[in-house]
């Protein structure tokens, strides 16, 4: 069935492939981990050749039946890794076509695919429960914002989820009530440091009326939520600060280093859509064409965009490209997935329109790395907000600054 071999090593917790020559000797090292591993291989291994067949991923040549062979396993806590040998000519697309498929047939929550270490390999990752099923509490502030790991919620793997904001500027897409109000919260959370000791400014942005900033308001420098003509004069005051930073900084040095006379600025918006899809044309054109320039410029010179929106389409949001951090929260239909978080991002796991609603906060993050990660944002409760206000509001608070 596997080519003669009925299963090439077993992974135990201790970091060893465990061969089967060697699987009794293993256990005097790691005998509780190898044995639930091959408890989990004799339940997964006589339902693999059906399940390959009815996912089409056999192929027959020359009269050879050629089957995609597992060669390795590990569990641990609600997690199975299945390491698959392919058939020469699959990729990890064709398996993750079929990750439904895989998901019933082996009775788990979820499957997700992986690259292997090497070509010709694959990961296949059955989550047996959800490690995001509860609500995240919200992370303490630091002291000095670190923008390269801002502190946002928790990783699937238990790990914090940090934010890597310095890399760039981040869209935030979800469906209503699927968590972009605690995106806001936590990111206030993240920078409340920074902002009470002068060396972040944040201007919000909320044309939805002002509604969702409101509770963080005494925080911000900014805060505009009437009227989309004064919030293109806002931005292209922004791009006015850029442009004489660049200049400053043309020879000196690469990259802003924030201080209290040049803190770092940051663009907070609610609600994309509103300014650059919805609104008159001479004022969206304007708040494109001020957006276009801060993305693509801004980084260097120590200016950041985040911004949130219902609909992630290229029509809605035109400038999505220039996005390098992308977090897609729950979706309606499956093609916004690829089309806010890249191509192929759904058949890599970023399966953000089967996210319930009962669990808003949770998504998936693109960031540079290869593979969407699953993420639940910490959730601020309202006297959270009311705490981080009363002790981080910074001296010119009721100002313009």
């Amino acid at each position: 069935m596997f080519g003669g071999a009925r299963i090439e090593m077993i992974k135990c917790l201790c970091g060893a492939w465990v061969h089967p020559r060697d699987y009794h000797r293993s256990w005097c090292l790691c005998r509780p981990c190898a044995q639930f591993a091959k408890f989990r291989l004799d339940e997964i291994e006589p339902l693999w050749p059906q399940l390959m067949t009815a996912c089409k991923l056999t192929i027959r040549h020359y009269g050879t039946l050629y089957t995609p062979r597992i060669v390795g396993i590990y569990s641990r806590d609600g997690l199975d890794v299945l390491t698959i040998a392919v058939v020469p000519g699959q990729t990890r697309a064709d398996y993750a076509r079929h990750i439904s498929r895989m998901a019933e047939t082996f009775g788990v929550r979820r499957v997700t695919v992986r690259a292997g270490l090497k070509p010709g390999l694959v990961v296949l990752h059955l989550h047996q429960g959800d490690p995001l099923s509860a609500v995240v509490k919200p992370l303490p502030v630091p002291m000095v914002p670190d923008f390269t790991a801002l502190p946002m919620g928790r990783r699937e793997s238990g790990q914090t989820w940090t934010l890597r904001l310095h890399g760039g500027h981040c869209l935030v897409v979800g469906a209503s009530d699927a968590g972009k109000g605690s995106f806001v919260q936590s990111f206030m959370r993240s920078v409340a440091g920074g902002i009470a000791a002068g060396t972040v400014r944040v201007v919000g942005f909320d044309p939805k009326g002002g509604m969702e900033m409101a509770g963080v308001a005494p925080l911000l420098a900014r805060f505009l939520c009437d009227g989309a003509a004064e919030m293109a004069d806002a931005l292209e005051e922004e791009v006015t600060v850029l442009n004489e930073r660049t200049v400053a900084l043309r020879g000196r040095t690469r990259q802003h280093v924030a201080t209290v006379e040049e803190p770092k600025r940051i663009i907070l918006i609610d609600e994309l859509a509103t300014l650059t899809a919805y609104g008159d044309k001479k004022t969206t054109d304007r708040v494109k064409a001020a957006l276009a320039l801060i993305l693509t410029k801004g980084r260097a010179a120590g200016i950041h965009v985040v911004a949130l929106v219902q609909d992630g389409r290229k029509e809605v949001v035109p400038l999505r490209n220039l996005f390098a951090i992308r977090v897609g929260l729950r979706m309606v239909e499956p093609a916004e997935v690829d089309l806010v978080l890249g191509e192929n991002a759904r058949d890599r796991g970023a399966l953000c329109d089967l996210i319930p609603r009962s669990m808003p906060g949770v998504g998936y993050v693109v960031d540079g790395d290869a593979d969407p990660e699953r993420i639940r944002i910490g959730y601020p409760t309202d006297a959270d907000i009311d705490a981080l206000v009363a002790e981080y509001t910074p001296a010119y608070a009721g100002q313009e600054h």
